[in-house]
């Protein structure tokens, strides 16, 4: 029966990663924020001196919009009542530049240059537009950039389908042929009762059921983790789940097989679908 330990070497060799930042991480407190992303930049710094490749998915321009309003208001309060989609899509539009400049002010403090790259599901819908997005990221590798990805959310209603970017960093994962996605969230790992599970090979339905929605800022929860691993195991792309409050929660993974949880199984070959798959696979996912 395989264990954590058993895949620790694959992980240091993993080439090509995708690290997933959800909402929580770059909203609320500007101690907080400025402490994990101190610690984010100093792991993607290591990552790369040890020739690996990182893409950054970043949700948070919704909720940077929201504090950018509130700031104006002078209120300190949002407007009551449900957000709309019109107002989500605001929020967003407002957001997105702030969250990027706050992004450059620490990765430039470690001399990694970086990019963005909005998408939807629309600009997959052709094998010409799949493989001029696949192109753009590996040319950006070649370069040396970071790509900093985030779903279009100031033109697109898919947000709400995607699970707080969950299922978007499998879709980027897929496109680019990670060797392995990364989500941080805020708590340990998948938990079963009060037991966190280190490693899972496979996904039941039984797994599935105990995943919980979202409990912060974001739209995800451990459902949408949990199946953003599920859709990538057939194509022998390894998800770590891992709780990124820690300190260095990227470093820690790779080095310890109790830190957050492994989703892998290397029964599966590794592959890249094509733009096909990734319309068929990831898009009929159900997020309720």
């Amino acid at each position: 029966m395989k264990t954590r330990k058993d895949f620790l070497d694959s992980l240091d060799k993993a080439k090509l990663i995708v690290i997933k930042i959800g909402s929580a991480r770059v909203s609320g407190e500007e101690t907080k924020i400025n402490d994990f992303l101190y610690d984010l930049v100093g792991d993607i710094r290591t990552l790369r001196d040890q020739g690996k490749e990182i893409i950054l998915v970043s949700s948070g321009a919704i909720a940077q919009g929201k504090k950018l309003l509130v700031d104006k208001s002078g209120t300190g309060v949002l407007p009551n009542g449900k957000t709309s989609l019109a107002e989500k899509q605001a929020f967003a539009a407002m957001g997105q530049n702030k969250l990027l400049n706050l992004y450059e002010s620490f990765f430039s403090r470690v001399n990694i240059p970086i990019s963005q790259i909005l998408f939807g599901r629309k600009d997959l819908n052709e094998d010409s537009s799949f493989t001029n997005l696949k192109q753009t990221f590996r040319q950006l590798l070649d370069w040396g950039i970071l790509p900093i990805v985030n779903e279009n959310d100031s033109v697109s209603t898919e947000e709400l389908n995607l699970g707080d970017n969950d299922i978007l960093s499998a879709i980027v994962a897929s496109i680019v042929g990670a060797d392995l996605l990364l989500i941080l969230t805020g708590v340990d790992g998948f938990l079963e009762g009060n037991s966190k599970i280190d490693l899972f090979t496979e996904i039941s339905k039984k797994t599935e059921s105990l995943a919980t929605g979202p409990s912060g800022p974001g739209t995800g929860g451990m459902f949408t983790k949990i199946n953003a691993a599920k859709l990538l195991l057939p194509f022998g792309i390894k998800t770590g789940i891992v709780n990124g409050e820690k300190n260095h929660a990227i470093g820690q993974f790779f080095t310890n097989e109790t830190f957050g949880t492994l989703i892998a199984n290397d029964g599966f070959p590794h592959r890249i679908p094509t733009a096909s798959e990734i319309q068929s696979h990831f898009f009929s996912f159900p997020t309720e």
